[in-house]
C-alpha cells in the first residue's frame, strides 16, 4: 500500500482540526497549520521518498547487516513521523519504528496523520528529548535515522556515533541551506558531511539538490 494520499487526507483533516479548535480556544496556534503543511511539502517528501529508495538497497543486503535483520528502527527528532510512514511502506511490519521528538505537538498530530492506515500500528511515537532517549538505550536499535543534523550540534552528533554499537546502521541527512537561522550546522559539500561522521564503512553517499536550486540535501548511510 502506497501510504501518501491518506497522509495528505489525514494532514487536512488536522489542519481543520486547529482552524475549527481555533474560534473558540485562544490558545491555539495556528503556526502549526503550516508547520503540518510544511513537513508534507514537495522538498520534504522528495527527501524523504530520496532515503526510502537508498535505505531500502542497502538494507537489502544481508552482508550489511552484520547483527542480524533489522527489528527496532529509530527516527530522532522525527517530527510528524513522515519518515516512519514512508519507510513502512517498504519493510517488514514486523519491524518496530520509534519517532522521537520533544515536541508534544509531533505527538499529537502525528498519530492524526497515521489514522487510517492499519499497517502503521508498529510506528510509535515518543515525546522525549532524542539525544537523552538513545542514551538510555543505544543498545535498543539496528538502526538511527536523523533527517536533520543541520538543527544539531556537532557535538552531539559525534557523542551519538561514538556510543553506538559497531553495527548499528546510521542514516544521516544534512543541507547547505546555510541562511535559516535554526540551521546551526550546515556543510558547503557532501564531502564535509561525510568527513564530519567519520563512519567506518559508507554504504551510501550522496545529495538531492532543492527544485529551486535553493540548496543541496546530503545524505550518508553507514556504520
Amino acid at each position: 500500500m502506497n501510504y501518501q494520499l491518506q497522509i495528505y487526507k489525514n494532514a487536512f483533516h488536522s489542519l481543520e482540526n486547529i482552524f475549527m479548535e481555533s474560534q473558540y480556544n485562544p490558545d491555539v496556534d495556528l503556526y502549526r497549520s503550516f508547520d503540518i503543511m510544511n513537513s508534507i511539502n514537495s522538498a520534504q517528501m522528495a527527501g524523504k521518498e530520496w532515503l526510502v529508495d537508498e535505505l531500502i538497497k542497502v538494507l537489502s543486503n544481508e552482508k550489511n547487516l552484520r547483527d542480524g535483520p533489522i527489528r527496532d528502527i529509530l527516527v530522532m527528532g522525527g517530527w510528524y513521523g513522515i519518515t516512519g510512514m514512508l519507510l513502512r511502506d517498504k519493510i517488514d511490519h514486523d519491524v518496530k519504528i520509534w519517532n522521537i521528538d520533544s515536541d508534544p505537538y509531533c505527538e499529537i498530530y502525528g498519530k492524526m496523520l497515521h489514522e487510517n492506515i492499519p499497517e502503521l500500528e508498529y510506528n510509535w511515537f515518543h515525546t522525549e528529548d532524542a539525544l537523552e532517549y538513545y542514551f538510555d538505550r543505544t543498545d535498543a536499535f539496528q538502526l538511527i535515522i536523523n533527517t536533520s543534523c543541520e538543527h544539531m550540534e556537532q557535538e552531539d552528533i559525534d557523542m551519538i556515533l561514538s556510543i553506538k554499537p559497531p553495527n548499528t546502521i546510521v542514516c544521516f541527512q544534512s543541507n547547505n541551506y546555510h541562511s535559516v537561522q535554526s540551521h546551526i550546522n550546515t556543510h558547503d559539500t557532501l564531502e564535509d558531511f561525510e568527513k564530519s561522521l567519520n563512519l567506518t564503512r559508507v554504504w551510501y553517499s550522496g545529495k538531492l539538490p532543492h527544485f529551486n536550486g535553493d540548496y543541496d540535501r546530503y545524505m550518508v548511510i553507514g556504520i
